[in-house]
């Protein structure tokens, strides 16, 4: 039985201050990658705190572009996880996002940012699966 969730909405923080918030805990305020993986990661800590030994949680989260790059934010997430909480990971899924509902119809438009943008269209994220020590 799942008693306990959280929840982070994180897409915003990829975008920079797109939905700026008036809360200064607010992660999506964050604007350095490394600060942004720091107090992730001590959000999870503080979550998994209350979760029983031996019990699963999970992230789902993609990668971002920045300066012209891919930045692999999922596994700098899960490397710091795995560095900062005792717990083991147990799967990598990849979920893809190509018929996700919130695209559908919407692929022209979404090719032609990225062409615009020279940036890339991501269709995929992670999600990683923990076991808590």
């Amino acid at each position: 039985m799942l008693r306990y969730i959280l929840f982070y909405k994180g897409s915003f923080w990829v975008y920079g201050t797109s939905c700026p918030t008036d809360c200064k805990e607010d992660l999506s305020n964050i604007i350095e990658l490394d600060k942004f993986i720091n107090q992730f990661t001590l959000a999870m800590k503080n979550m998994v705190e209350f979760l029983r030994a031996g019990k699963h949680f999970a992230i789902v989260v993609g990668d971002l572009y920045r300066n012209q790059e891919v930045v692999p934010l999922g596994f700098y997430l899960m490397y710091s996880i795995r560095k900062q909480i005792k717990c083991k990971l147990k799967g990598i899924v990849v979920k893809d996002m190509v018929s996700n509902r919130g695209k559908i119809g919407m692929e022209a438009l979404w090719r032609y940012r990225t062409l615009k943008s020279d940036t890339f269209l991501f269709k995929h994220e992670y999600i990683f699966v923990f076991k808590k020590g």
